[in-house]
């Protein structure tokens, strides 16, 4: 059963006036502070508000709390939120005479599609600014709030355009709710994938090299390895043909691809190349020389995959898969770590079937898609189905269809979803996946697609079992999406923790003296003999020094071994963790103490074990702590 629903990043209705009006308020205090301040947009948004502006000097800290003082007035004077229309000229020539540049230009764009040529305006205490609503009758109305931080921004988000000052700001029904979201912003920072990507060297991107591309470096390697060879068996166990496609195209292809006419500014190119295999030459006596594109999309390639030779129905469904890079541009203000590049691995896969086929393979998908998010850990999936885009191609018979065959997907196995209007990809609609991580904020998870576009547009074609020639369906379906993001976001929802099969350093192993490295040694290569990777220290020290030492480098087992260790065939196990504070209220279970005497082939079948089936670390907790209130979505 579908759900019609507001906006993932407006909140519910209670919480987005609450912010709305709250933005408002900071703007008043800000004109206050600077009468020459001009502003721009300030929406409510995940989790608080913000609202940019132009001022004639940078905000400092103290800046906020002044800000903040200012806000407190308004709210105990209790004044009302008053709403009135004005029509557009006399709105164009309020907020001419009041310096509003930015103001007057939403108007002027707003003009020609404004209702009966006015615009909606509110006012509180003497502030006024365009704006629809909704919001909470009074400033007294408005509970705990706070001001966070300030970033840059530019107007309408074109960087051609003046950089404002952004400031963010938080509000909650009260002291307690606020209370606890400043400390999940505590918990979230620890977690932060750049802070943890630095401290355990992890992955670094170069300003020399570029950025937005990321450097994986050799413990984050290993766990894209691990992840890489996990898809490609469950891939090839379910009937998928896997295969590499290259990293241009002509730019003939993303024409008739329908990518140079509606995602072209998201492209890299083009690349004049010679091409002298089509003969002829150029005016300087050369090859003729042709445009090509950086790849941003690896649907294209995959679809010459299945045109390298006809096909016939007994061939369908044909499930190809690729972990292909592209590239695509992103604005430098929009770059985030792992989590916004331009350039990643996309663990892309297309499904050529007949209509026929095409429910039992998204049911399939749908089935994928479930074991894939309980291996990592991610738990309250919500499912969107994503409709069809104002920026589009094909024709609305074909979206219909293509739409129809995901809701009919979703419907015959009683999933509840909930409509994301607008939400589809210039091509295609889709069935999105959004997943809670482990302190409750929801991330971008699978998607699945039926594309009627390009199957149109490239001629898709099989031989039905009467000798005809008809058009394929093409279902495109990401598990890990970009794998940067992916791993950008397992890094935050395992706190650096990973769980046995992705660690770099599974097992840390440290002889207390000389006499006992041999030991250390055997058992050493015993584990490596059984795919363990084992980090043996070098050289004797410290013992304590060494614990430490090895515990920043987050490995699942510590191995302590001794003569006596030795002699017995055991060993000394400390868990990740082990030794250190309680765990917090409503945090993973108490970390475990250290275990002694275990005997070396029950340690070894237990690592074994943990490893092949994937079992989430003991220190990882999926749950929402209790006593704090749920994050609406992942920052990114």
């Amino acid at each position: 059963m579908a759900q019609q629903e507001r906006r993932a990043d407006h909140g519910p209705e209670a919480l987005y006036a609450l912010r709305h009006s709250t933005a408002h308020v900071m703007a008043g205090a800000v004109l206050e502070l600077f009468p020459e301040a001009k502003f721009g947009f300030g929406p409510p948004v995940v989790d608080g508000f913000y609202y940019d502006f132009d001022l004639p000097r940078p905000l400092l800290p103290d800046d906020l709390g002044r800000i903040e003082e200012r806000m407190r007035a308004m709210v105990r004077r209790d004044a009302p939120f008053e709403h009135r229309d004005m029509s557009v000229p006399a709105a164009l020539r309020f907020f001419r005479e009041r310096g509003q540049d930015y103001k007057v230009d939403q108007i002027e764009k707003l003009d020609e599609t404004v209702a009966d040529g006015a615009v909606s305006i509110y006012e509180h205490g003497g502030f006024v600014d365009l704006c629809r609503g909704p919001h909470v009758p009074t400033t007294g109305a408005i509970g705990a709030f706070k001001l966070l931080s300030v970033a840059g921004a530019y107007w309408r988000g074109d960087e051609k355009n003046r950089q404002l000052q952004r400031v963010y700001g938080t509000v909650w029904p009260s002291q307690p709710d606020l209370d606890a979201y400043l400390e999940r912003l505590k918990e979230i920072e620890r977690r932060d994938h750049r802070r943890l990507g630095k401290d355990l060297e992890l992955f670094d991107i170069d300003e020399e090299l570029g950025s937005g591309l990321v450097l994986w470096l050799p413990n984050l390697a290993i766990v894209r390895q691990e992840l890489e060879t996990w898809w490609r068996r469950v891939h090839q166990e379910r009937g998928y043909t896997l295969v590499y496609t290259p990293h241009i195209g002509h730019e003939r292809m993303y024409q008739r691809s329908g990518h140079l006419e509606k995602f072209a500014e998201n492209m890299y190119g083009p690349l004049l190349l010679d091409e002298a295999a089509h003969g002829g030459s150029s005016s300087d006596g050369g090859a003729p020389r042709s445009s090509f594109w950086i790849k941003p999309m690896n649907c294209p390639g995959h679809i010459k995959v299945y045109q390298a030779r006809g096909r016939s129905y007994r061939e369908l469904p044909l499930r190809i898969g690729e972990l292909g890079t592209v590239y695509r541009y992103e604005r430098g203000g929009s770059l985030h770590g792992m989590l916004r590049v331009r350039g990643f691995t996309q663990d892309d896969s297309h499904i050529f079937c007949t209509w026929q086929q095409a429910q039992s393979e998204i049911a399939g998908v749908y089935d994928l898609v479930t074991e894939f998010l309980r291996v990592f850990g991610y738990r309250d999936a919500v499912v969107y189905l994503s409709t069809r885009p104002e920026k589009r191609l094909g024709t609305d018979q074909a979206w219909d269809q293509a739409e129809g065959a995901l809701r009919s997907a979703l419907e015959a196995r009683g999933v509840d979803y909930r409509i994301d209007e607008g939400g589809g990809t210039f091509y295609a609609p889709k069935i999105d996946f959004k997943v809670r991580d482990a302190i409750g904020r929801e991330w971008q998870g699978p998607t699945i697609q039926v594309d009627m576009q390009l199957p149109e547009r490239f001629d898709v074609t099989y031989v039905s079992q009467h000798g005809q020639r008809e058009r394929a369906v093409m279902i495109h379906r990401v598990l890990f999406g970009s794998l940067e993001r992916f791993v950008g976001g397992l890094i935050e929802h395992y706190a650096g923790n990973f769980p046995l099969w992705l660690a770099w350093d599974q097992v840390a192993l440290i002889p207390v003296r000389e006499s006992a490295r041999a030991y250390a040694e055997e058992v050493a290569a015993l584990l490596r003999g059984k795919g363990i990777r084992v980090a043996l220290d070098p050289e004797p020290g410290d013992l304590r020094a060494k614990v430490r030492d090895a515990q920043a480098r987050r490995p699942n087992y510590i191995l302590v071994v001794g003569d006596k260790e030795a002699a017995a065939r055991q060993l000394s196990v400390r868990k990740r963790g082990a030794g250190g504070a309680p765990a917090p209220p409503g945090g993973p279970s108490p970390r475990p103490p250290e275990e002694r005497g275990v005997a070396l082939d029950d340690f070894v079948a237990r690592v074994v074990l943990e490893r092949d089936t994937k079992a989430l670390p003991h220190d990882f907790d999926p749950g929402t702590p209790p006593d704090l209130p749920p994050l609406e979505a992942a920052g990114a």
